[in-house]
């Protein structure tokens, strides 16, 4: 009887957290993920404005890849001291400051016309996205505990496969549909585009969004407690920066392994982002084509990432969810170089990668729960994003040169599967480090 007093209870308290986090979930979610949709796309919308700024301006391979890795200096440059300072201010005013700067910078992109200020604008778009991405991953620490937060990550990084999806139309349309008005051209029209929407994203975010759950005005008290309950049975998040929290995560080797193992994700997911259109474009497609083509693959990748993400939550399993998508990211990249003349197998073969690799840099962000337990997350996970921001500087450029050398992918596409192989053998090596009994808190 007290056995199955014991069930009903905790099948209340379960269906209780449930629809408490599905109330967290659809507050604080979508605006992050629309904003995060935004910060990608100004990434990499140069990979499309390469397609007539080559052209038009006289640029070739090696400047778009050293502009391409410029934006990464800024980031790593700025990238832990913008989220010191956002565990000071939160995250409403850190979010409001980033997107109009970098907002701003990406409208003034259309006003390039050297080499010169091509690389010093996407430096500076660097230099102003500095600590979003870690900052938010630091933000769903405060919301979520361990065993949700995989999922929560997930989704945020869908909004990467997301802005895949809709880039490509996107700057067709753009580069297309507005080319010549007011004097502007396609490429001029694309960052204007996708620079103005950050601005008002900017301002929506910081009236919608609370700082941390004990700041809610829609949460009730006993949620509130809820809430910080369960995040602080993975240790208490501390909001304060202390020098020596920095010591010790630099210090940990397995900070260090999972930084190495987003860079190889990240190295061939930004690679591939970089040059696909490029890519698509020696099959003989045009702007538009390249656009609507490159929406496949990334369509595809978003469905997986969520079910695997799901699936890994789920089982409470991480490593070899990691290590078979690693793999299949791997094989796409691989079997591409076998159907490069090919459209269709060529897309057949991105699709499998964007599966693989959109899964696995997701669940990335699930392994520095292993470590970033109940000390200063936020710079633990700039931290993190510096070591992974590494791959934005070297990826483009190597790529760029393998490129250049050979003239075609093959070389390049090779050098991305095996950073993907690489990934999945440093992820066990990872989980082979953690102790049987408990996570090894930092302290």
């Amino acid at each position: 009887m007290d056995n199955k007093t014991d069930v009903q209870i905790n099948n209340i308290v379960t269906n209780s957290d449930n629809k408490l986090f599905r109330k967290i979930n659809w507050k604080i979610l979508p605006i992050i993920w629309f904003c995060f949709i935004l910060n990608y796309l100004d990434k990499s919308n140069i990979s499309f404005a390469q397609l007539e700024m080559k052209q038009h301006l006289g640029f070739n391979d090696v400047v778009f890849g050293l502009a391409a890795s410029a934006l990464y200096i800024g980031l790593i440059l700025f990238e832990v001291p913008s989220n010191i300072i956002l565990s000071k201010v939160g995250i409403r005013k850190t979010i409001l400051r980033i997107m109009i700067l970098w907002g701003s910078c990406t409208v003034a992109m259309c006003f390039v016309t050297t080499p010169e200020l091509f690389y010093i604008l996407r430096f500076l778009t660097g230099v102003f996205e500095a600590g979003f991405a870690p900052g938010i991953l630091y933000y769903l620490s405060l919301w979520y505990p361990d065993n949700r937060r995989a999922q929560a990550v997930a989704i945020f990084y869908t909004a990467t496969s997301v802005a895949r999806i809709i880039a490509g139309p996107l700057a067709a349309s753009l580069m297309t549909g507005l080319d010549g008005l007011w004097g502007l051209r396609g490429w001029q029209w694309l960052f204007i585009g996708e620079g103005l929407p950050c601005l008002l994203f900017a301002v929506l975010a910081y009236y919608i969004l609370s700082d941390s759950p004990d700041q809610a005005k829609w949460l009730t008290n006993q949620e509130k407690q809820r809430v910080q309950e369960l995040v602080n049975k993975d240790g208490k998040v501390e909001h304060h920066f202390e020098k020596r929290h920095l010591i010790e995560l630099i210090s940990d080797v397995r900070i260090w392994i999972c930084g190495l193992i987003g860079f190889l994700i990240l190295q061939a997911t930004l690679g591939l982002t970089f040059w696909q259109p490029a890519l698509l474009k020696t099959l003989g497609l045009t702007i538009k084509e390249i656009g609507w083509y490159s929406s496949i693959p990334a369509l595809c990748g978003v469905i997986a990432s969520i079910i695997i993400a799901r699936h890994s939550d789920a089982t409470g399993e991480r490593c070899w969810h990691f290590v078979i998508t690693a793999f299949i990211g791997a094989l796409g990249l691989f079997l591409a170089n076998i159907s490069i003349h090919s459209i269709w197998l060529t897309l057949a073969c991105l699709t499998i990668t964007w599966i693989g690799i959109a899964s696995a840099y997701a669940l990335t962000w699930a392994m520095p729960g292993q470590v970033l337990v109940g000390k200063h997350a936020a710079t633990g996970y700039a931290i993190l994003t510096v070591m992974q921001g590494c791959a934005g500087i070297i990826g483009p450029i190597v790529i760029a040169y393998l490129k250049t050398s050979s003239g075609n992918y093959s070389s390049s596409l090779y050098f991305m599967g095996g950073s993907c192989v690489m990934a999945a053998i440093l992820c066990i090596v990872f989980y082979r480090m953690r102790t049987v009994s408990s996570r090894k808190q930092l302290s």
